[in-house]
């Protein structure tokens, strides 16, 4: 991410960093905890769905 980000009322320029050492199933792994825990989903993050959005990122 590169752009301006607000969280909870305080802006941030920095840009993100890239974490290569990410495999796509730790991906799916996070973001179905992020999704049950706080959205309120009860959903598995389907790891080739996660690798098929990697695949389009800068190396």
């Amino acid at each position: 991410m590169n752009d301006t980000i607000v969280v909870n009322g305080k802006t941030y320029h920095q840009p993100m960093p890239a974490n290569k050492q990410l495999q796509g199933i730790d991906v799916a792994e996070i973001t179905t905890y992020i999704y049950n825990e706080w959205g309120g989903e009860k959903t598995i993050t389907d790891v080739k769905a996660v690798k098929k959005i990697l695949d389009t990122c800068e190396k």
